[in-house]
């Protein structure tokens, strides 16, 4: 018996040696990981620029100051895409908010690195929606628009004037169409010559000739001396005012985006082309034969004579005095074009945007406005001129318009209705001077009517002949025609903007944190939905994070939450779980459902991510199959004092592996992102310069992160695949710092 005893206390105290020695091994592998660790994210060797905190997308501010014509009684529906929601199924809504006079609205937002453009959608009191395209520039961090005034925008958006109409197509009596085109960006030759200084500059046959940026060249340059097949680019500033160029034969002159131009004339004898990027000021533009002059940014013109050529503006142009007497002239514009005085005789027209000339002056031209385009006029004086009018076209003309002996035909499409818009229509007694047919509203209170005997005018069915201000047609407001005519919406309302879903983002984490892992970057991967709930000064009174939770390809027990930056915990006034069962172990919870002992609002996602998916063990989920349906979860936050902004930067998501607790727990963040107040502060200390970078404790010594933010729902790698392996862009976006290949995440083997 006592012998017995002495055997069993024996093996108790065998066991408790065997605990402890156990436990200190494990309190050994968790606080003296080994000081550094050789594998790494690009095993050929090489760091990524030392300051890249992995983004896919950038924060910016943003203000947008409306074109106000109701003097702040309503509000006007501001809403900011990431790409054209009338033409892209896919546009993803980045920030929403009302605007009036007096109250811009103000926000920030996400921006994929990859957009080049956001769209801004106005809709006015009347109901009335125009897009507008502005350009990012990826050096900026805010966007400043003033709504309405073309040139603001144009400046930071040359080529890029705001179109609205769906497909601007041209009607014509031969029912062809012309529609919308972007030219291809100037690409300068390596070879090209360098031009400097002041002197003469006399070009030679097939060459390439350039001035570059950040010089001004004063001098002349010799075109017109025999050669051929010669193009000059201007990168930098051609200035002096006193010399008229002439392109020669068959060549071809180039403004670049940031290069100007400042001649007396630009001319050219037989074939040639001037295509301007940046901005041209000249007192004269003339072509004599065959060629084609294109605008793609700023040009002033005094003085523009079209002559066998044709002109293209798909930017802004302001022009003192335009001429053309050929046929084969057509002058089309697809952006903004200012003219004081025109005179066409036998050319065309082609407006696809709005396009505003004081006094036009035509002869057996041909004038064309397209589908959701204005052309308006404060004086026409026409004879044997034919207006084509598409479909939810307008012409207005806001002082007179003449038709002479000459008889002028106006004709509105056969499906849908234009408008013309006269204020006053005088015919001078001239037998038919104008014929109107199609489908076509012409609104006029003061026309010269015909006699008992003389028919001045025709109004062939179904076009109708209404009061000036009892039009009936309906054409809806785009940014090509100044808010359209009797759109719908009736009288003015405000256009609020009580909910904004801000689309959906997916974080996709490395669980082995101080540790490096495998780089499959789907230890952890949930997808994230923020919408959000404003008041009428755009302040966030309540948002709801909408989650789902697709993969835990790891072995050990992961928790899941997210930090909100900038959000005091105290600030939070209730958080309401769907899923009450998933939360309040691990991230132990408060009174108003953040957790408890925190600075910043801490809300949970997911104590346990296993036991999420009803799993007891610590299995790969959804990363060998797809055996497991996503798991669902809804977060509402409301907050006591409401917020400026919210948005995807302003979610610090991260994940607790179960390594240890003692001390802190291991919190794995985004790069360039804090750790909560509960992280082991002291690991952390300990490991800087060694497993982690001495500079953000979510990234190596080498730079590599600990998880990623990607804007779209991402497709995620196999288990044990590298992410290298699936996304063959990734790594030239990372050595690149984010420049290059900033679509990667769409590009996948």
């Amino acid at each position: 018996m006592y012998k017995g005893k002495r055997f069993h206390l024996f093996l108790v105290s065998l066991v408790f040696v065997t605990l402890i020695a156990s436990s200190c091994s494990k309190v050994k592998d968790l606080y003296e990981e080994p000081e550094t660790d050789s594998s790494t994210l690009f095993p050929g060797g090489g760091n990524v620029p030392s300051d890249f905190k992995w983004n896919s997308a950038k924060s910016m501010d943003i203000r947008v100051a409306i074109d106000d014509k109701f003097d702040g009684q309503f509000f006007y529906r501001v809403e900011i895409f990431d790409n054209d929601p009338l033409l892209a199924a896919g546009s993803n809504l980045l920030a929403a908010g009302q605007a009036k006079k007096g109250q811009d609205f103000v926000g920030k937002l996400m921006l994929p690195t990859m957009a080049k453009y956001l769209y801004l959608r106005e809709t006015s009191p009347l109901g009335i929606a125009s897009v507008t395209m502005i350009a990012v520039d990826a050096t900026k961090g805010s966007i400043n628009i003033t709504s309405g005034s073309t040139t603001s925008i144009l400046n930071s958006n040359k080529a890029s004037v705001a179109r609205a109409a769906v497909r601007t197509t041209i009607s014509n009596t031969n029912s062809s169409s012309v529609s919308t085109l972007v030219g291809p960006a100037v690409v300068v030759p390596n070879d090209a010559i360098e031009i400097s200084g002041n002197g003469t500059v006399s070009v030679v046959d097939n060459k390439s000739y350039v001035i570059k940026s950040g010089t001004t060249f004063t001098g002349k340059i010799d075109a017109n001396n025999g050669t051929s097949n010669v193009k000059i680019y201007v990168q930098g500033k051609w200035k002096n005012p006193s010399f008229e160029f002439n392109l020669g034969n068959n060549n071809g002159l180039y403004i670049t985006d940031a290069g100007s131009l400042e001649l007396i004339n630009v001319t050219q004898n037989t074939n040639g082309g001037f295509v301007n990027y940046g901005s041209a000021n000249l007192s004269k533009m003339e072509t004599k034969n065959n060629t084609l002059y294109v605008n793609y940014g700023t040009l002033d013109a005094d003085k523009a004579d079209i002559t066998n050529g044709s002109f293209t503006n798909y930017g802004v142009a302001t022009i003192q005095n335009l001429s053309s007497t050929t046929t084969s002239t057509v002058v089309r514009n697809e952006g903004t074009l200012v003219v004081q005085n025109a005179s066409l005789t036998n050319a065309t027209l082609e407006a696809v945007c709005h396009t505003t000339i004081q006094s036009l002056t035509t002869n057996g031209a041909t004038i064309s406005i397209s589908s959701g385009a204005l052309l308006s006029l404060d004086k026409l004086d026409a004879g044997g001129t034919k207006f084509n009018l598409a479909s939810s076209s307008i012409l207005a003309v806001t002082t007179l318009a003449k038709f002479n002996s000459q008889a002028s035909t106006m004709q509105g499409p056969a499906s849908g209705q234009a408008l013309a818009r006269l204020k006053k229509v005088d015919v001078n007694n001239q037998y038919m001077a104008i014929t109107y047919s199609g489908n076509l509203e012409v609104a006029c209170s003061d026309h010269t009517a015909n006699g008992q005997w003389n028919t001045y005018y025709v109004i062939n069915s179904p076009a109708k002949l209404v009061p000036y201000d009892k039009s009936t047609v309906v054409i809806a407001g785009t940014a090509c025609n100044a808010g359209g005519n009797n759109a719908p919406g009736g009288n003015p309302n405000d256009q609020t903007v009580t909910e904004v879903n801000l689309g959906t983002y997916s974080y996709a984490f490395e669980d082995n944190w101080p540790n490096k892992g495998d780089y499959d970057m789907n230890d952890f991967v949930v997808d994230m939905n923020i919408t959000k709930f404003q008041n009428t000064a755009n302040k966030v009174t309540k948002v709801t994070l909408k989650g789902k939770l697709r993969s835990v390809g790891a072995s050990k027990r992961l928790a899941a939450a997210v930090q909100l930056d900038g959000v005091p915990a105290a600030n939070v006034k209730a958080v309401t779980y769907s899923k009450k069962d998933l939360v309040g172990t691990t991230v132990a919870l408060a009174a108003n459902g953040t957790e408890t002992g925190q600075t910043n609002a801490v809300v949970a996602i997911v104590d346990d991510a296993h036991k999420a998916f009803g799993v007891a063990d610590t299995r790969f989920i959804s990363t060998q199959s797809g055996a497991y349906a996503p798991i669902d979860v809804v977060i509402t936050i409301e907050f006591t004092t409401p917020l400026d902004n919210f948005t995807y930067s302003t979610l610090n998501m991260f994940i607790v592996n179960y390594a240890q607790n003692i001390g802190g727990r291991n919190e794995i963040h985004l790069a360039g992102y804090a750790a909560t107040d509960k992280i082991n502060k002291s690991l952390v200390s300990r490991e800087s310069g060694k497993l982690l970078s001495a500079t953000d404790p979510f990234k190596t010594p080498k730079g590599d992160p600990f998880a990623l933010a990607i804007p779209v729902s991402f497709n995620y790698p196999a288990e044990g695949v590298i992410i290298n392996k699936v996304y063959p862009y990734f790594e030239t976006w990372a050595r690149s710092g984010g420049i290059e290949k900033t679509d990667w995440y769409l590009n996948r083997k």
